[in-house]
């Protein structure tokens, strides 16, 4: 009890100086908690965004069939044999049919070039969930009722619910086809790969205008587990054939996943340096005090006190210091993270404000992001704290004990 009632004591005869140390063993911890916490929610915002909005666990496409930009071929649309609804109805515990193409958006003198998805109306919200979907008007059901246009579209043509649009496009034949719907809703899905530039219309109406009869460009199913889309997709693979090929949330949301993983990089190089100046900060706290106690000293080796334990007196002090310090920085590192993975911080103003083009037409995620909350990553943010703050305190206990005990009361 000593080696600690001792330093801590000593700490408070020089709040200030103390006080300035803390911080920097604060904001370090703090930095460490809400940097990771951060981190993980935007990588699962990244997946989220991926499997919720486009992909979901497994998608199958033509073979060759591009995943990014506005190509959206219809040379290679594809008809599900019945072995393959089979397996999709026996392992999946959603599936639907999907079409893209990209016609040309007329309203009035203003036309466009979109990506459309034309949808399974009774089995595409079972994929693709539409929890955090805002919509204005209505989602349409049949091919009478319209089409549902993203935010961004509706903005740059200025149209709204009960306007009529024209699409143009290309059937599969190649010729020419064009159909005039009205705008059933407006959408705001809380993903800017959406968000930007997609519009979607009932599957009925997007096999009439392109006259598909029956061929698909994309089927995506949710498994019982994410982690299973690998072997999924290679039984699909090998069901199929080489007329299509498979996708997973994960390889699609790789390039995000790895901007991610360069944010938490440039977060460990910060979170380095605030722990450098918390550990010189310390260093400096804990010298100070050993010069100005050194008849203290000279007093506690006079009355048996080894080197050993004038080291350990001062090292104790770095500890207790590392201990209040990391304590405080987790319990409010720990409370943000566990505030904002339950609330969740909308980003959709932000994102918004950046634009919604080109830049966010192939980068898929969910505005809303919640922090990731992990009691590992708050236990490792404490120990490193402590860590540090003990390691940096060794210098100056090494120059208190090598002091002679005659010196050091005559100093």
């Amino acid at each position: 009890m000593f080696f600690f009632k001792l330093p801590f004591l000593n700490l408070l005869r020089h709040y200030g100086r103390t006080s300035l140390s803390l911080v920097s063993i604060i904001l370090g911890v703090l930095v460490i908690i809400l940097g990771r916490g951060t981190i993980t929610g935007l990588r699962e915002s990244v997946i989220r965004g991926e499997i919720d909005g486009m992909t979901g666990h497994v998608s199958v496409l033509p073979a060759d069939y591009p995943t990014s930009g506005l190509l959206h071929p219809l040379d290679g649309l594809y008809s599900l044999p019945p072995a393959a609804e089979q397996w999709l109805h026996a392992n999946a515990v959603a599936w639907t049919r999907r079409l893209f193409f990209a016609p040309r958006l007329v309203s009035g003198i203003d036309a466009i070039r979109v990506r459309a998805i034309a949808f399974d109306p009774a089995t595409d919200a079972d994929v693709f969930p539409r929890r955090d979907w805002r919509v204005e008007g209505r989602i349409p059901e049949t091919a009478g009722d319209g089409v549902l246009l993203s935010r961004g579209i509706a903005r740059t043509l200025s149209v709204q619910p009960g306007d009529m649009v024209v699409l143009e496009t290309r059937t599969v034949a190649g010729a020419m086809n064009a159909l005039q719907m009205p705008v059933a809703g407006i959408v705001s899905t809380g993903n800017p790969a959406i968000d930007s530039i997609i519009l979607f219309l009932p599957l009925s109406a997007g096999e009439d205008l392109l006259r598909t009869d029956g061929a698909i460009s994309h089927v995506s199913l949710l498994l019982g587990r994410r982690t299973d889309a690998d072997a999924a997709a290679q039984q699909l693979q090998e069901l199929l054939g080489e007329a299509v090929q498979t996708t997973t949330w994960e390889k699609e949301a790789a390039p995000g996943l790895e901007a991610q993983d360069l944010r938490q990089r440039f977060l460990d190089i910060l979170v380095v340096a605030l722990l450098v100046m918390a550990a010189a900060g310390i260093a400096n706290t804990v010298l100070m005090a050993a010069y100005e106690r050194i008849r203290e000293v000279g007093t506690l080796r006079a009355m048996g006190l080894t080197r050993r334990g004038v080291a350990g007196l001062f090292m104790a002090e770095g500890f207790v210091m590392g201990l209040i310090g990391s304590l405080i920085g987790a319990m409010l590192g720990a409370w943000l993270t566990f505030k904002y993975s339950i609330e969740g911080i909308d980003m959709t103003a932000l994102v918004e404000e950046m634009g919604s083009g080109e830049m966010f037409q192939d980068i898929p995620f969910s505005s809303m992001l919640y922090f990731g909350f992990s009691g590992r990553t708050i236990l490792l943010a404490i120990a490193v704290g402590m860590i540090v703050a003990t390691i940096s305190s060794l210098y100056p206990a090494m120059i208190a004990a090598r002091k002679e005990p005659a010196d050091a009361v005559r100093s």
